[in-house]
């Protein structure tokens, strides 16, 4: 079964202060897996809820596809130089959640069933 969650109540953003970091992430910077394998880069900042909590980073994969994970800020190991390091093997991360943007599902809708 794949987890998919859209933008509905999300904003995405290019970057963004995180507590359990101790710093700014922001869109580019290198993320590792535990074992210090490079498993992406940050694609964005996710902002929710009415507090405008950061919540999640959406992780772009290495090397690139249109599949994008989204990384529960309580993976966040640490921040060091400009990567940041999670406390998730590659499998872990593989298994997380599929950002989709809310339109994903009415696409067709809007541009016929080409697509």
């Amino acid at each position: 079964m794949v987890n998919i969650m859209t933008t509905s109540s999300m904003r995405l953003l290019v970057s963004g202060q995180t507590d359990l970091t101790g710093g700014e992430v922001a869109r580019g910077m290198p993320v590792l897996d535990r074992d210090g394998s490079r498993v992406g880069a940050v694609a964005a900042v996710v902002q929710t809820g009415t507090a405008k909590t950061i919540t999640h980073l959406l992780l772009g994969q290495v090397p690139p596809t249109a599949v994008y994970r989204l990384v529960p800020l309580d993976l966040l190991d640490r921040l060091d130089g400009e990567c940041i390091w999670l406390r998730a093997s590659h499998q872990q991360i593989a298994a997380l959640p599929i950002h989709q943007p809310d339109c994903y599902r009415c696409s067709e809708k809007h541009f016929g069933s080409g697509l």
